[in-house]
């Protein structure tokens, strides 16, 4: 038993391999046969098409598959791009090279692993070096070069700390550096420039903190003799003019107003637009008033004087009365009589006042606020749905209170704040996104969806322009010579081409055109029919009965 199994096997292996064998000669076979009926030309007009149609499929395929090539470096010197270059081969990184060698774009996808493996090595070693540039002693050079190559490496620090933020692309600073003196008329302030190339616009605090950066690293340097410069020139990065000023405090009023009235009218159901009145003019008040009701003393002078009661010298003038230690002669005392004077002067004057007042320019003058507030949203009866509502005069007098409150309202100036309640065209639904922003979104931006619309377009002229004709033209070349097998008056067959059939009077005994399946139908009609005739010749009686019985059948 096991001995036969052995031995089929083999067989049926052999017998299948001999199969696929047959099958791959006869169709390599009928590739022969047919290409040998075709002409030289024909060959030519066929592989040129094919070469054609197969270009331009690859062409289609390569602009959908090619990676999307971001910037690496740019204004590289040519050893540092070599470096470059050598260290994303051996990350194993594909880049491409621009004509001029001084960048280097590399796959979106590979961006960060390319930025980290040449920052690894310390590349690109050229250009803004920051304090790198002392690594390697200068044994040879002056005072001038230190101070140059310090220069140098505070602008390249300086450079890279503001490229590291967010909304910063790069950053290129030149500085001017105090110089002291003993002469005032030679000495020089430090300045600074720095030119930005913007990812987004800058906010105010942003441009404001770039500056105090540059400022701080350099001495005796005050902000505001840092200039800023858009590269791009979008944005303007100097002192701030008189309208820009008024447009950021409006701006500012309306945030407050919607942050205030959100939380009551519910997100989203806030618009707010808030125009104020400037005085840019300065002024200088000095007013003197007099009021002639009022008196008040502004000095006093009082002098009192007393005299007498005091006891006169008496007696001999001579040496008793004035020799030391001589008792002088006893004489009667004498006395003067007292006297006293009092005497007050007082001074008057009209009250004044004096008010001094000076103000500068920017003053508020007047506020004007329009606030527009969306129905309110109440849930219908069935719980499912939403319904708005128009609000109350209270609930728009307590928001017009509130509105009063968050921006200051005076009205000694003569502010107005004007509240409306107005239905939203949001609160009848969304509409539903068109078939163009659906594709849109799907396509991940328009930039991506125009890429794959202009592709489409690419693909439809070609298949129109270059594959449809291209496919007509192989129909014609591959359409094989129709040959007509007529009889002549000998009986011999005679094969003539399709152009003098009409003319030789026969007709073609075999169309080689036919399709096979036709063939196969006509040639079981013909078996079929044969069968039949050899049994009524073989049984006619019964031949008869059978057809009588189809007659004699009902419906028929």
């Amino acid at each position: 038993m096991s001995e036969t199994t052995t031995e089929t096997q083999p067989t049926a292996s052999t017998s299948l391999v001999a199969r696929v064998e047959q099958s791959l000669d006869g169709g390599a076979r009928a590739v022969q046969d047919r290409l040998k009926a075709y002409t030289g030309r024909q060959k030519m007009g066929m592989a040129a098409s094919l070469l054609v149609l197969l270009g331009v499929t690859a062409g289609i395929f390569y602009v959908i598959l090619k990676p999307d090539m971001r910037l690496l470096l740019s204004g590289l010197t040519p050893q540092d791009a070599q470096q470059v270059e050598q260290e994303l081969n051996a990350a194993g990184i594909s880049y491409e090279v621009s004509p001029d060698g001084a960048s280097i774009r590399v796959p979106a996808s590979a961006l960060n692993k390319a930025r980290l493996q040449v920052a690894g090595k310390g590349l690109p070693s050229s250009g803004r070096l920051g304090f790198s540039l002392f690594d390697k002693p200068n044994w040879v050079g002056s005072e001038f070069d230190e101070r140059v190559n310090y220069q140098r490496a505070l602008e390249g620090e300086l450079e890279q700390t503001i490229g590291s933020l967010d909304a910063v692309q790069s950053a290129r600073v030149h500085l001017v550096l105090p110089h002291d003196s003993l002469f005032t008329d030679e000495q020089r302030a430090a300045k600074a420039s720095v030119m930005l190339k913007l990812r987004r616009r800058l906010s105010d605090d942003e441009a404001a903190s770039i500056r105090n950066l540059v400022a701080g690293a350099v001495d005796t340097l005050r902000p505001d003799q840092v200039t800023l410069v858009d590269a791009d020139g979008r944005q303007t990065l100097g002192p701030k003019s008189a309208e820009a000023q008024q447009a950021a405090y409006e701006q500012m009023l309306t945030d407050k107003l919607i942050a205030t009235l959100e939380p009551v009218a519910g997100e989203g159901n806030v618009r707010a637009s808030v125009t104020a009145d400037f005085d840019n003019g300065s002024e200088d008040d000095l007013d003197e008033v007099y009021d002639p009701a009022r008196v008040a003393a502004t000095a006093t002078q009082r002098t009192d004087v007393n005299s007498g009661g005091q006891t006169l010298p008496s007696g001999v003038p001579g040496t008793a009365s004035n020799a030391p230690n001589v008792k002088a002669p006893v004489y009667p005392q004498q006395s003067a009589p007292p006297q006293s004077s009092h005497q007050e002067s007082d001074n008057y004057a009209v009250s004044k006042h004096v008010h001094h007042r000076i103000q500068g320019p920017g003053s508020v003058r007047r506020i004007t606020a329009a606030i527009l507030i969306n129905d309110r949203a109440v849930s219908a009866a069935n719980g499912k749905s939403t319904v708005w509502q128009p609000r109350t005069p209270e609930d728009l007098h307590q928001l017009q209170l509130l509105a009063q409150a968050a921006i200051g309202f005076d009205t000694q100036r003569g502010d107005q704040v004007t509240v409306e309640n107005m239905s939203f065209l949001s609160n009848a639904g969304e509409p539903q996104p068109g078939l163009l922003s659906r594709v849109m979104t799907q396509a991940g931006g328009p930039a991506t969806a125009l890429r794959y619309a202009l592709l489409s377009v690419a693909f439809l002229l070609a298949m129109l322009l270059i594959v449809r004709p291209v496919l007509q033209m192989m129909r014609q070349w591959t359409k094989p010579t129709v040959q007509t097998v007529v009889v002549d008056e000998n009986g011999q067959h005679v094969a003539l081409p399709a152009s003098h059939a009409a003319a030789a009077g026969g007709e073609p005994l075999l169309d080689q055109t036919h399709d096979l399946l036709a063939e196969r139908k006509q040639a079981r009609a013909q078996l079929l029919f044969d069968k039949v005739a050899n049994y009524e010749r073989k049984e006619p009686v019964q031949s008869s009965r059978l057809l009588q019985s189809w007659l004699n059948t009902t419906g028929l």
